[in-house]
């Protein structure tokens, strides 16, 4: 009965600000939901609804979504609730001009999510946690527009292009984005032909080894890089015509990116400087930890960037730009549950204590 109220409540809470039909996932016998794959959802799922994905000890098989344009959200890579279960989920591909406006939130990926056939656009990324994939985004000779990354975790992970395609108006903002030599060679990887690509308040850094890893791969051109920090991550090689404003770079190899490789130096850059987060010396460290306090309180990054805030990851008191909240998908949650009364006559009444929060 716990689980059956807790799932419930959760959900119907949610169902409050979604005008579609909601269908539920759980892979755990023990959870009550509509489906026990992804699949099974999304091939009962017309353009416009919302799946939800339970949290589970068990990984999900992969899915592929054919021209329709759904809203699939996890929990949270690291979900702020008493049972934290994460929603781990072997990939996805994504196929069709009609999956475009699609959403993937709070799901955590551990093999590849393929953009690359009959590609749709206005995809968006928010809080996800991407362990050692690619991200192909890489159909030949089209142009691909309207993507957004927010709030994810690049944990040995890349988004990766092809030169021969167009890529416009993408926005990668307060993404975490770390690379320990292990799986791949750099986050950003072929982004050639690029109109309208920022990335804009995002933390880059790598392993404590003296060697710097590679930001930017595959002959990237005409970036927007402003308001980021770069311990450790070399952000000039590859990459070239791009414009740095606003960023810090510590450690980093190429301490001046801006300067290099036929890049713009567009002003308010910081070289070579600690940027005083507050675990800084984990992040020196090469600790792999989002969980790291990365708040800056004095320092050179303080109130620097571009827009008056602290370079690097935003932590708005408003909104739902926050660091801090960005481990738990933007839904209503149940943080935690409480039968006070186990055992009961029947007939008898069960006592129940639930705690609700709100995510932005």
């Amino acid at each position: 009965m716990k689980q059956f109220l807790l799932f419930s409540f959760c959900f119907s809470m949610a169902a409050l600000s979604v005008n579609a039909t909601i269908r539920t996932v759980s892979n755990t016998p023990s959870t009550l939901a509509q489906f026990n794959t992804i699949q099974a959802a999304v091939d009962a799922s017309s353009s416009g609804d919302t799946i939800y994905v339970n949290g589970s000890p068990n990984t999900y098989s992969a899915f592929s979504i054919t021209n329709k344009q759904l809203v699939v959200i996890g929990p949270g890579w690291s979900p702020d609730k008493q049972l934290p279960l994460t929603a781990f989920v072997n990939g996805c591909t994504i196929t069709g001009a009609a999956c475009s406006n699609s959403e993937f939130q709070g799901i955590a990926f551990t093999s590849t999510i393929t953009l690359n056939a009959s590609k749709p656009d206005n995809i968006r990324f928010i809080r996800n946690w991407f362990i050692a994939i690619s991200i192909a985004i890489n159909q030949s000779s089209t142009t691909y527009s309207g993507y957004l990354f927010e709030g994810n975790l690049f944990d040995n992970a890349s988004a990766d292009a092809t030169t021969s395609s167009t890529y416009q108006n993408f926005l990668f903002q307060n993404n975490y984005f770390y690379e320990n030599a292990c799986c791949r060679s750099g986050n950003i990887n072929g982004f050639f032909n690029s109109i309208n690509v920022l990335l804009n308040h995002n933390l880059w850094f790598g392993p404590s080894s003296a060697t710097t890893r590679d930001a930017f791969v595959g002959t990237c051109r005409f970036l927007t890089i402003t308001n980021n920090i770069f311990v450790k991550r070399n952000a000039s090689t590859q990459n070239s015509s791009s414009t740095f404003n606003n960023n810090i770079t510590f450690n980093a190899g190429d301490n001046t990116p801006w300067l290099s490789n036929g890049n713009v130096n567009s002003g308010g850059n910081i070289s070579n400087q600690d940027p005083q987060m507050t675990d800084q010396t984990s992040v020196n460290a090469g600790s792999n930890n989002p969980l790291l306090d990365f708040t800056i309180a004095a320092g050179p990054a303080n109130n620097a960037g571009s827009d008056g805030k602290d370079i690097g990851f935003l932590y708005d008191p408003t909104g739902s730009l926050n660091w801090t909240i960005s481990r738990t998908s933007r839904l209503p949650y149940i943080f935690s549950m409480n039968i006070s009364n186990p055992t009961i006559a029947s007939g008898g009444t069960l006592n129940v204590s639930v705690e609700a929060r709100k995510n932005n």
